[in-house]
């Protein structure tokens, strides 16, 4: 018998914590967060709307007013290959589902399109930090991570043992 995986979906704006210096507490969140995912204790879904909005943040989230170099979008690119990241397509259902959202809770069509596949991949939860998904609650649970590990076990991690770009690597 396979055993099924609890399966959670993350929001832009956690994986935007890899590139901002001002995100380093929600960092060490999400790193905790992808080592237990890392080690097959759950799967985390995420849109491949989502590899476009890290890609070309707002400039209020990522304020450099340098555009991204070849090698800068390599870097977050490599975020998207993770094994314990599972990207779900754009198709006609997500579309649809999502225009409902837009329609009936006057979402973001983006927000709108990450809770559309969120519903429909059923995962147990979005994850967000900066997300306004509360027009949604009732059709699905809305949480920010948390530390699955004690903190202690993530003080001073050397650089080359952290998963994902660093922000130093996006410094103009």
């Amino acid at each position: 018998m396979t055993k099924v995986l609890p399966k959670k979906y993350w929001d832009t704006s956690l994986f935007l914590c890899f590139l901002n210096p001002d995100e380093n507490e929600r960092r060490k969140i999400c790193e905790d967060n992808l080592e237990h995912a890392k080690n097959g204790e759950f799967i985390i879904f995420t849109s491949i709307w989502t590899m476009i909005e890290v890609i070309r943040p707002r400039k209020k989230t990522f304020p450099s007013s340098e555009k991204l170099t070849p090698l800068q979008i390599s870097k977050i690119q490599k975020m998207f290959e993770w094994d314990w990241l599972k990207k779900i397509q754009v198709d006609e259902r997500v579309s649809k589902k999502a225009v409902e959202l837009c329609r009936d809770f006057d979402m973001h069509p983006s927000d709108a399109i990450h809770g559309a596949t969120a519903i429909l991949y059923e995962t147990e939860a979005i994850q967000k930090w900066d997300r306004d998904f509360n027009k949604i609650t009732h059709l699905i649970k809305v949480e920010e991570p948390i530390f699955l590990t004690k903190q202690l076990s993530l003080i001073e991690k050397p650089k080359e043992s952290l998963i994902g770009p660093h922000p130093e690597d996006f410094e103009p």
